[in-house]
């Protein structure tokens, strides 16, 4: 991705250019997915700046949530090799209010977790993760790191082609704005990063050596010293029960607190 900040045009307004997408009832419970109608190519989602605000307890401001998703998303694919084809654009939406569309390329293949499974595709998703895993590991000791806290199921990655593609490559399409900076936080998300890529790993049939590697790492690294002795107890609790899983000392606990609906800083 080229762009670092999303475009701004409070007058922007797709809603009478869009139809909902063959898709969307499979996401359903997601908010609906849109096409635009002189365009197959492209994806459309809208978060309304009232949602946003919420979600951030209205501590910010929505178009610079805006701006830290196109660069995040970006860091991915620069950094990581992590393909999410997407822009931002803050304009308008359903009664004048005001939105920022995602508009993701549209992708012809599957999602990783109903795909079929093939050596070569094996290969891709256990370097996929070993990324995720790195991607984590490196914004653990980065002071105020912002990170995307929502990117570690199989389902929201599709194998296949956009247009232009020669070959099929795996895409992340489910571009969400759950962005967090807390270091206790950041534990949890490397615990639900193990639940998923175990449940990955069962279905193509082999440990992911180096992405375990790295997940042990990560609970191996000393927690920043500027955190208080709550969140430095709840990091080391979430830690021990992410080794006892990376062990297989520990059942899963289907209590674990998903990320994305956690109040942990």
């Amino acid at each position: 991705m080229e762009n670092q900040e999303p475009k701004h045009d409070k007058e922007i307004n797709f809603s009478d250019h869009l139809i909902e997408s063959e898709i969307s009832p499979i996401h359903k419970g997601r908010g609906k997915i849109f096409e635009i109608k002189d365009n197959p190519d492209k994806i459309v989602r809208m978060e309304s700046f009232e949602d946003l605000e919420e979600r951030y307890k209205g501590q910010v401001d929505p178009v610079v949530i805006g701006e830290l998703g196109q660069k995040l998303y970006s860091e991915l694919k620069d950094r990581y090799g992590i393909n999410a084809p997407v822009d931002f654009i803050i304009g308008k939406g359903d009664e004048d209010k005001d939105v920022i569309y995602a508009i993701v390329d549209k992708i012809d293949g599957t999602d990783l977790d109903k795909i079929e499974v093939t050596p070569e595709l094996t290969e891709e998703v256990e370097k996929l993760y070993a990324s995720i895993a790195q991607y984590y590991l490196d914004k653990l000791p980065e002071e105020g790191g912002l990170y995307l806290a929502d990117i570690n199921s199989a389902s929201q990655y599709v194998y296949g082609k956009k247009k232009g593609d020669e070959v099929p490559h795996i895409y992340l399409v489910d571009t969400d704005f759950y962005i967090r900076d807390g270091k206790v936080a950041l534990c949890n998300v490397v615990l639900w990063l193990y639940r998923h890529m175990v449940s990955v790993e069962r279905k193509y049939g082999k440990e992911f050596t180096r992405a375990r590697e790295i997940i042990q790492q990560i609970l191996d690294t000393p927690l920043p010293q500027n955190i208080t002795t709550e969140q430095k107890s709840a990091a080391e609790e979430i830690i021990s029960k992410t080794k006892g899983y990376l062990r297989g000392s520990l059942p899963i606990d289907d209590n674990d607190a998903h990320p994305i609906f956690s109040d942990l800083e």
